[in-house]
């Protein structure tokens, strides 16, 4: 099984309210607040499925609903090197 996990050297930088992630300093992506919580959360401990739990329960959203928009995050924090998969 496969679990996301964070890239060590991204570094995480609020500014006038909002946050930035930046790997080596010359690129920076703006982060929402449940793209930061999900980033946070992937350690290469929690499975998908944990980190959709844990929002449903937080959110009060059903977890197929939860489950779509996580996948989607999860997906764009991959493309930009924020995220890993690594095995379990």
């Amino acid at each position: 099984m496969k679990v996301p996990v964070k890239n060590p050297k991204i570094k995480v930088i609020e500014f006038k309210g909002s946050l930035y992630a930046t790997i080596n300093g010359s690129s920076l992506w703006e982060i929402d607040k449940a793209a930061f919580k999900i980033m946070q959360m992937c350690n290469g401990k929690n499975t998908v499925d944990d980190i959709v739990v844990f929002i449903s329960k937080k959110t009060g959203f059903p977890e197929e609903d939860v489950r779509n928009v996580v996948n989607k995050i999860l997906e764009e924090l991959e493309s930009q090197g924020l995220i890993k998969w690594i095995e379990k």
